[in-house]
């Protein structure tokens, strides 16, 4: 048997074990942490197999909790997150929000900033709302500035609109423009919209730079546990 044919073995045959043990490791997750702070930190306890090794979260615990109690507040029905990567944060809105109805992921296979995570890894995020046959999960692999998902999102969305954006996508000032230009008009009045990194000012990120151009003709919230340093969590009140 070549190396090749090896690997493929050892994959069909190891794969549905690492399945079994990571969504049984979740759901145990999903039972223990049913408070807000406990939420965020499984993200870093949660340890998966395989192609379900982890949902960690690229964001400051402190920040990402801040933002979660503001997100938990409006109640939101209908969220789209652009830019999912491991799953972390889609795992904290849809765990810290049992009222939600739909949660949307739009990712690109490949992107520039984290994006592409392995089309296998789809079914253990919809695993994050097993319990809740009300919360409808879809997920977009595709440009987010690209027409065609645009409309896909808004037949998914139907007559809803979102109560919850999340923009963690491309961090360049045009892609984040972007994505804020295309889907913002489907945010509903109360509504809120999130940025990641907007204090990260290396490696290409350029959010800060739309944020502090945007922020001001809002009411906002800044969730920064570090101005020297990077990351930061910005908000905005439709």
């Amino acid at each position: 048997m070549d190396k090749a044919s090896f690997i493929n073995l050892r994959r069909k045959l190891l794969g549905p074990l690492a399945w079994h043990l990571s969504r049984r490791e979740l759901h145990a997750l999903m039972q223990e942490r049913r408070d807000l702070e406990g939420i965020v930190h499984a993200t870093n306890d949660y340890t998966g197999r395989g192609f379900y090794a982890n949902i960690q979260s690229t964001q400051r615990v402190p920040e990402t909790i801040l933002l979660a109690r503001l997100v938990q507040q409006a109640r939101p029905k209908a969220l789209v997150e652009i830019g999912t990567a491991q799953g972390g944060t889609l795992f904290i809105w849809v765990r810290t929000n049992p009222q939600l109805e739909l949660a949307v992921s739009i990712d690109l296979p490949g992107g520039r900033f984290g994006g592409g995570y392995d089309v296998r890894r789809v079914k253990l995020y919809r695993e994050f709302a097993a319990d809740r046959p009300h919360t409808r999960m879809e997920f977009l692999r595709a440009d987010s500035h690209a027409a065609p998902t645009l409309t896909l999102l808004k037949q998914v969305l139907g007559d809803k609109t979102i109560d919850f954006l999340f923009l963690d996508g491309d961090h360049t000032y045009d892609g984040v423009k972007k994505d804020f230009e295309m889907y913002s008009p489907l945010v509903r009045r109360s509504g809120v919209i999130a940025f990641h990194d907007i204090v990260t000012v290396d490696r290409g990120h350029e959010v800060f730079r739309f944020w502090n151009d945007i922020k001001s003709r809002y009411r906002y919230e800044e969730f920064v546990e570090d101005r020297r340093g990077d990351m930061g969590i910005g908000a905005i009140h439709v």
